[in-house]
């Protein structure tokens, strides 16, 4: 009775080891296999570098490697960033003195809500399986994108270099566009 409960001692954890190796290299192995999909994501994208360098530094949100994670992650990253964003300039509106500056930054601050609104409505049409409208849903914000633009014009005084936050977003929203294609 001792040696069998001794066999079984060794036994036990020799197999547990095991189980241990083979989900390490299963972690790997997904975790390649999203760095992939990832690349290839990103080399749909006009700067395929900046937004592999993103989504890299985010990889703990894709959990796996199917074109649904991705663009949940890719979503949720656009619209955290249009957040923060928007708030920036709610900011930025508060803190200025100068009446033209803080009407730039409120128009800009309103189109940065909608282009989150449109970012929201993405993905609620993603959980009903809905996909049909994803790209004209893109359209729109980065029309919202533009009109900002727009109100800073090449000439204006933009201490808060919204033109390079809008190019920002664009990015994101050029992830998004280049997920859902994916679907």
């Amino acid at each position: 009775m001792i040696f069998i409960a001794a066999i079984l001692a060794i036994a036990i954890p020799n197999s547990t080891c095991h189980g241990r190796r083979r989900s390490r290299r299963s972690d790997f192995l997904n975790r390649h296999d999203t760095e992939q999909n990832l690349r290839d994501l990103c080399s749909r994208t006009d700067r395929s570098d900046v937004c592999l360098n993103i989504l890299k530094s985010e990889l703990h949100r894709f959990d796996n490697s199917d074109d649904r994670d991705i663009i949940d992650g890719v979503i949720d990253l656009a619209t955290e960033k249009s957040k923060v964003i928007g708030e920036q300039l709610d900011q930025w509106f508060r803190d200025s003195n100068d009446d033209n500056l803080k009407e730039k930054y409120h128009s800009c601050s309103d189109s940065y809500n909608d282009v989150e609104r449109n970012l929201q409505e993405i993905h609620r049409n993603l959980d009903s399986d809905d996909y049909r409208i994803i790209s004209s849903q893109i359209d729109d914000a980065e029309e919202r994108l533009n009109e900002c633009k727009r109100e800073f014009g090449s000439d204006s005084f933009d201490p808060g270099h919204v033109g390079d936050r809008n190019n920002e977003l664009k990015l994101y929203l050029d992830m998004v566009r280049a997920a859902s294609d994916r679907l």
